[in-house]
């Protein structure tokens, strides 16, 4: 109930992220470097929002079918059904890059969550353009707590910001945000360097809507925990 109010809240408000009151451990920056070098990423959703090809992605936590090495599931971009296959017929778990990224994985499991689905490394290459999308089928839903995108590294001349007012998410390196990909979003890597962030799906429970709690206080104040009690059913959006 904690999340549903929320993120009702959030949608009503138009408040599109927030912050989460964690920091990322530095370490990571060198492992998404490792990681690159040693030919991980593989191309997400080409041809589709990524307009030069830069748009990269490796899959620390994933799938592969059930008939298949779980390990090799890092080149796993999207969904199941992004590949026509049933969520019946595939195993979640960790991939082969968590040799690679002991310190990632650690954060993963320290960071309150149940049950991960997709939880993947994301390249932006120099001049990597992502045009405008939402990661909500065009659907118009609202939900704060869609993702977890985490900056690893954010050179000078990138940015993420919605398509509408060109706000951009405040990121800085070993920083995350919740981030409602229900909004048009884009992005651009104007810099000369990769642009490395982490973005998590799945996991949700009590102890980290305790912590949504807490951000959502960080941003609003206190006293917005008596204006969620008016946002606890669908109907109270409208």
């Amino acid at each position: 109930m904690k999340f549903e109010k929320i993120r009702n809240y959030c949608e009503y408000h138009d408040i599109w992220y927030l912050q989460i009151p964690l920091e990322v451990p530095t370490a990571v920056i060198k492992e998404a470097q490792d990681i690159y070098d040693n030919g991980f990423f593989v191309e997400h959703r080409y041809g589709d929002t990524a307009d030069t090809g830069g748009w990269k992605s490796a899959a620390l936590h994933g799938w592969a079918k059930k008939d298949e090495d779980l390990m090799m599931g890092w080149h796993h971009t999207m969904n199941p059904s992004g590949y026509g296959i049933s969520e019946e017929d595939v195993q979640w778990g960790w991939t082969e890059i968590q040799q690679f990224a002991p310190e990632m994985k650690r954060w993963l499991n320290n960071f309150p969550h149940k049950q991960y689905r997709r939880c993947r490394f994301m390249l932006l290459e120099p001049d990597g353009h992502i045009t405008a999308h939402n990661d909500q089928n065009n659907t118009g839903r609202r939900n704060i707590k869609s993702a977890i995108n985490l900056a690893i590294t954010q050179p000078e001349g990138c940015y993420l910001r919605r398509s509408d007012t060109k706000e951009e998410l405040p990121f800085k390196p070993c920083t995350g945000y919740w981030f409602d990909n229900g909004v048009e979003h884009e992005a651009y890597n104007g810099s000369k360097e990769n642009r490395f962030h982490f973005i998590v799906h799945g996991g949700d429970n009590q102890e980290r809507g305790h912590l949504m709690l807490y951000a959502l206080k960080e941003l609003v104040g206190n006293d917005v925990e008596k204006d969620l009690e008016k946002f606890g059913n669908e109907n109270s959006r409208n």
